[in-house]
């Protein structure tokens, strides 16, 4: 007999736990089933995303730190780099925030059961349990929270060996790569790429389309390739990989390349898959629902993120849009309070920050002047450049600058984007201010402490209407 709860979740990660959390403060009873081995909650994000990503790249910061430390006039002497113990601190990070994760399940009374969930009716999952049995679960309401995996190019096998994921990456104990040739720019290309040439590899970087970070601003993909290229990382952009010339015969990988300097060979000793993910949906059973999916294996929903199926729900990855962590939890958050009657605020994609570590930084929201204008918007725009900000300069790291985006009718944001030293925090108070309808000069009235990396973002609203203090 099915267990009976007001609230299945089907997948662990932000856009389960996180919800799983809020739903039970609203006074539901709630299940969360994670088919993780060793039950642990987090998603990708948590396992093999972002937080040991993070944790690298802070090693790969701090051993640049380290190797330019006497423009600060400090001689360390020999640099040591030991990736080792660089594993070691990753997984530590991990398993902490793993344990902090649990303990919130249990301080929120939610169920979780480690298995492989299913629909067996609309609003009945059954789970295949890790450790063999199974359980049946019934809730009013089921939100499928499934997220993501690693997603390859049509005949290009990863072999977790030569040719490897960033799970592969994030997994890794040992030793980094001499040299490495990385399919795809987008933020895992470009951050691994950061790190890989930190850590002292030869990177190379290939890309299809004719810039990198081609979801970003012109202007900030224009600024991350001269970054990249005057740090020694090769970009090859408007660049296609011919998979069938894939040689693994040797001890490294060779594949031939096509762009604007004809054809040529790249060889490396490992080549990296980062042209996206697809979503985790093969194992729901999904034909037992009226769950509607496109082509491209995404769920569809509304703004309150029901399917098609009454009382069936979907957050995070498997929805589409914006695949990032933040955005699946407050998504999960807006669908649990939708089910219990709250009338959330349905989400704006435009306020969803994208945030991207590699160094420099790169930091968006909302659109861009070429998106603005193509949707009929008269728009002014405003730059401000870091190496007039004082505190850059001291930290040494004055590249990059902050655009804002407004409306030249209304006077408000459209978006905002950044490259440069802390963006990926600095961003937050260009969302805030959207989110309250604040316009550009309302940022520019507020104090701004001196010298702070900050200021930047008083200055580049100064400058949509002309009025940018210190540039």
């Amino acid at each position: 007999m099915a267990e009976s709860f007001d609230l299945v979740i089907i997948g662990g990660g932000n856009a389960g736990y996180i919800p799983a959390i809020r739903a039970s403060q609203l006074g539901m009873s709630v299940a969360l089933v994670e088919k993780r081995e060793g039950g642990h909650l987090g998603g990708t994000c948590l396992n093999v995303g972002c937080i040991p990503t993070k944790a690298l790249l802070q090693t790969a910061s701090m051993l640049s730190d380290f190797k330019n430390g006497e423009e600060f006039g400090i001689k360390a002497g020999k640099v040591e780099f030991d990736y080792p113990q660089v594993a070691k601190r990753r997984d530590a990070v991990v398993n902490q925030l793993r344990r902090g994760v649990a303990g919130l399940m249990k301080k929120n009374k939610v169920r979780v059961y480690n298995g492989v969930g299913s629909f067996v009716e609309p609003k009945k999952v059954k789970v295949a349990l890790n450790d063999g049995g199974e359980e049946e679960l019934e809730g009013r309401f089921v939100l499928i929270a499934s997220g993501s995996e690693v997603n390859t190019l049509p005949g290009l096998e990863i072999d977790h060996e030569k040719v490897i994921s960033s799970d592969d990456v994030v997994t890794e104990n040992e030793s980094v790569p001499s040299s490495i040739i990385i399919l795809g720019s987008g933020a895992v290309g470009v951050e691994f790429a950061s790190m890989f040439n930190d850590f002292g590899a030869e990177v190379t970087i290939v890309e299809v389309l004719e810039r990198i970070v081609p979801l970003e601003d012109p202007e900030v993909s224009a600024q991350l390739q001269k970054e990249f290229e005057g740090r020694g990382i090769r970009v090859l952009a408007g660049t296609k990989a011919d998979i069938e010339s894939l040689d693994k015969s040797g001890d490294g990988v060779k594949i031939k390349v096509e762009g604007r300097d004809g054809e040529q060979t790249l060889e490396a000793e490992k080549l990296l898959v980062a042209v996206g993910r697809k979503t985790a949906i093969e194992e729901l059973n999904l034909d037992a629902t009226k769950v509607e999916v496109s082509d491209r294996g995404i769920i569809q929903v509304d703004e309150f993120y029901r399917t098609a199926e009454d009382g069936v729900y979907a957050a995070g990855d498997v929805i589409g849009g914006y695949w990032l962590a933040h955005a699946a939890g407050h998504e999960g958050i807006v669908a649990v309070e939708h089910m219990a009657g709250e009338d959330p605020m349905p989400l704006d994609q435009d306020m969803i920050p994208r945030v991207t570590f590699c160094r420099p930084e790169i930091a968006s929201f909302g659109l861009t002047r070429e998106q603005a204008e193509e949707q009929g918007y008269e728009v002014k725009e405003g730059k401000f450049p870091f190496r007039a900000i004082g505190k850059a300069l001291i930290e040494g790291e004055p590249n990059g600058f902050v655009k804002v985006v407004a409306d030249a009718e209304t006077d408000l944001i459209l978006g905002m984007h950044a490259i440069g030293p802390h963006v990926t925090e600095l961003i937050a108070e260009g969302v805030f201010a959207k989110l309250v309808e604040g316009t550009p000069q309302e940022i520019g009235m507020a104090v701004h402490a001196h010298p702070t990396l900050a200021e930047v973002m008083s200055e580049a609203a100064l400058a949509v209407d002309g009025h940018a203090i210190h540039f």
